[in-house]
C-alpha cells in the first residue's frame, strides 16, 4: 500500500493525484486502438457502424481509466469509501458501456479470417455456451461481491500490489459476463428475453443490497489495512465503512433501476416495430388479394 498523506489544498490538491498504472496504461490503449482501427476498416470496406456504439465503448475505456489511474485509485488505498467507488466504476459503470460498443461484432466483422473464426468458435464452445446464461453472470457477479469482500482477498489487495490488480481484473471481468447479455448487441448461443433481463436486474437489488447491509452493520473496521493507517485514515476508517455501504446500496440500487427502465424502454421499441412489421405483412397481403 503507498500512503496517500490528506489533501492539504482542496479540490485541486485532490484532483491532481493520478497515478501511473503500466499495464492498465497499455491494456487501455490496445482496446481503444484495436476499436478504432476496426471502425476504420468498416468504413474503408463502404460498411457502418453505429456511432452510438463507438461512444459507449470509448466512454466504457474512460471509465475504467478513472478508476485505475485517477485521484479515485490514488485514495482507494486509505479509504473504503473512495474504494467502494471505485468497484462501482468497475462494476456498473464501465462494463455495460463496453458491451453497448458491441465489440464482438466489430472484430467478427473486421479481424483477420483466422482470428474471426477463433472468436466465432469460443461463442459456440462449451465455455462460451455456459458464460452467456444470464444465471451464470448473475451468481458470477453476485458471489465474487460477496467473496471479495467477505474474505482476506479485500485486506490482501491492500497489501499487495498484484493482488490489487487481480482483484481490479477479476471484478471487471465478472461485471462484464454478467453486462453483456443484459444490454450488449453482440452475437450470443443464449440471447436473452427481456423478462429474463429484468428479473435478473431485480434479484440483484436485494442480492447486492444484503451485502451493503452486513457492511454498514458491523461493529468495527472489517478490514485491518484501513484500520491500522495513521491519523487520520485509521481513526476514520469505520466511518468510512459505513459510507461506503451506504454508496453500494444507493447508488448500485439506482443503477439497478435505470438499467431496468432502460431495458423496459427497449422492449417497448422493440414490441412496437414487430407490431409495424406485422400490420405492414397483413397490409401487404390484403393489397394482394
Amino acid at each position: 500500500m503507498v500512503m496517500v498523506a490528506p489533501p492539504s489544498g482542496g479540490a485541486g490538491a485532490i484532483l491532481a493525484r493520478w497515478v501511473f498504472e503500466p499495464f492498465a496504461v497499455l491494456a487501455l490503449a490496445a482496446a481503444g486502438s484495436a476499436y478504432a482501427a476496426g471502425m476504420i476498416r468498416v468504413r474503408r470496406s463502404g460498411g457502418t457502424m453505429p456511432r452510438g456504439a463507438a461512444v459507449a465503448f470509448f466512454a466504457g475505456l474512460a471509465a475504467v481509466a478513472a478508476a485505475l489511474l485517477s485521484p479515485v485509485d490514488a485514495y482507494a488505498d486509505v479509504s473504503f469509501s473512495v474504494h467502494m467507488v471505485q468497484h462501482l466504476i468497475l462494476t456498473m459503470l464501465a462494463p455495460p458501456l463496453l458491451a453497448l460498443g458491441s465489440p464482438i461484432t466489430l472484430a467478427l466483422r473486421t479481424a483477420p479470417p483466422r482470428a474471426a473464426r477463433a472468436v466465432s468458435a469460443f461463442l459456440r464452445s462449451g465455455a462460451g455456451t455456459l458464460l452467456a446464461r444470464p444465471v451464470v453472470g448473475w451468481l458470477l457477479f453476485v458471489g465474487v461481491s460477496y467473496a471479495v469482500h467477505l474474505s482476506p482477498l479485500f485486506d490482501a489487495a491492500l497489501r499487495s500490489n498484484g493482488v490489487h490488480a487481480f482483484e481490479h481484473a477479476l471484478w471487471l471481468s465478472v461485471a462484464l459476463v454478467y453486462w453483456w447479455p443484459m444490454v450488449g448487441r453482440d452475437p450470443s448461443p443464449h440471447p436473452v428475453s427481456y423478462p429474463v433481463r429484468l428479473l435478473s436486474l431485480f434479484l440483484a437489488m436485494p442480492a447486492m443490497a444484503f451485502l451493503a447491509v452486513a457492511i454498514y452493520s458491523a461493529s468495527a473496521p472489517l478490514y485491518a489495512s484501513y484500520a491500522s493507517l495513521p491519523a487520520p485514515w485509521g481513526p476514520a476508517a469505520l466511518s468510512s465503512q459505513r459510507d461506503a455501504a451506504v454508496t453500494m446500496w444507493l447508488v448500485g440500487s439506482l443503477g439497478f433501476v435505470l438499467a431496468m427502465l432502460i431495458e423496459a424502454a427497449a422492449w417497448k421499441r422493440d414490441e412496437d416495430a414487430r407490431q409495424q412489421r406485422l400490420e405492414a405483412r397483413e397490409d401487404a397481403a390484403t393489397e394482394r388479394g
